[in-house]
């Protein structure tokens, strides 16, 4: 599929977006390419779906930045106090802006309905969006040799070869990167994430460098919008374990979710399949998307991942009582956590953790622990 480079009417770009179809397969692995390179593939910087739209890192559009040298004739720069994302070249600059969720021509000032995606601290955008403004484009095919691969490739017009050519003659550097990150993930996986790596440097105080992955598992919408308020004020982002029938409900919520930057999986008390499948179902037709993250008990694990599933494995879970203060349990959580390289934290979507919710995000932060968005390719 490919898109050309025009900004086109929201008419046009909507028939765009029900053009592209969604891979379904909780196994997929999605490898970048620029012009005729391929970067390496990193859980860190591989494109995802959000509300049918493909997000690739910022990086991938400024030589320096993208692990291939390859220019596109853009450069890229990301303002963290500013919260802005600002791409540009000699004639035309457009800046993706967290605090207006949307973007904006800088030149004559015409703002946009797109807006950047923040997964693991770093900022993804829109390519639909960047390729259409810049006059470039971008296609996106699934890999014959490789198993539930898919390539998004980007083009300038400095691009060689066509997608058929360029798959067929990739094929060897596709799978020495699939390698590469088939290793990287077994290396991480051998790590006790309870044990404390001390290298020769002095110690880092409390919770630092220690990843946060943190869900909600909700059975009823009603507390949602007070959870993502809460989190928006914190600029945070989580995982949200949501049962078939409250995606069917809230679908205003569901997409309110994904279009913030959220991750969203199934709730299955029972951990049937076909009550996740019922999920997805429900998720496409909300948000037009489908997950494999799923939150089923502990005994049907094994069969669920033998499928493709990804299955949260928390570390702890919570649930605030009526009492307790939200000073109280933020204290409470981090003595419990201790000194780990990763957390899995899943707290009860209810009202009392509407409540505590903001001392948590306070004290985690202020205790370097860091909130990172949960995706399939992080559990």
């Amino acid at each position: 599929m490919r898109r050309r480079g025009r900004i086109l009417p929201l008419l046009l770009t909507a028939a765009l977006f029900l053009g592209l179809t969604v891979p379904t397969s909780a196994a997929s692995l999605y490898f970048t390419a620029i012009n005729d390179s391929i970067p390496p593939l990193t859980s860190d910087t591989m494109p995802f779906w959000s509300g049918g739209t493909i997000y690739v890192p910022y990086t991938v559009f400024d030589a320096k930045q993208n692990g291939v040298n390859v220019s596109l004739g853009l450069y890229a720069n990301y303002n963290q106090n500013a919260g802005t994302v600002t791409l540009f070249n000699l004639r035309q600059v457009l800046v993706f802006d967290f605090n207006s969720r949307n973007c904006r021509d800088d030149m004559t000032g015409t703002v946009y309905a797109y807006r950047a995606i923040m997964r693991s601290g770093r900022p993804y955008l829109p390519l639909n969006m960047v390729c259409s403004f810049f006059g470039m484009e971008y296609s996106y095919n699934q890999l014959p040799s490789i198993s539930q691969g898919y390539l998004v490739r980007i083009k300038s017009a400095d691009a060689v070869l066509d997608d058929a050519l360029f798959i067929e003659r990739a094929r060897d550097l596709l799978q020495n990167r699939l390698r590469e990150y088939t290793q990287s993930l077994s290396t991480a996986e051998t790590t006790d994430p309870g044990t404390v790596i001390r290298p020769n440097t002095p110690p880092e105080v409390e919770g630092s460098n220690t990843a946060t992955y943190l869900a909600f598992r909700c059975e009823g919408g009603e507390n949602l919008p007070g959870i993502l308020d809460a989190m928006d004020r914190a600029g945070q982002y989580a995982l949200f374990f949501l049962t078939p029938e409250t995606i069917e409900a809230e679908g205003d919520l569901v997409r309110r979710i994904l279009g913030s930057g959220h991750s969203v999986g199934i709730l299955a008390e029972t951990g049937e399949e076909a009550v996740l499948e019922r999920g997805n179902l429900a998720l496409e037709g909300a948000a037009r998307t489908r997950t494999t993250l799923a939150y089923v008990p502990a005994g049907q694990r094994a069969g669920l991942e033998e499928l493709g599933w990804v299955c949260w494995k928390e570390t702890l879970s919570l649930t605030p009582s009526d009492t307790v203060g939200g000073t109280s349990f933020a204290n409470s959580v981090l003595s419990r956590l201790g000194a780990r390289r990763t957390v899995y934290l899943t707290l009860e979507g209810s009202g009392n953790t509407v409540r505590v919710l903001p001392a948590l995000l306070r004290q985690l932060s202020g205790s370097h622990y860091t909130v990172a968005v949960p995706i399939e390719t992080k559990l």
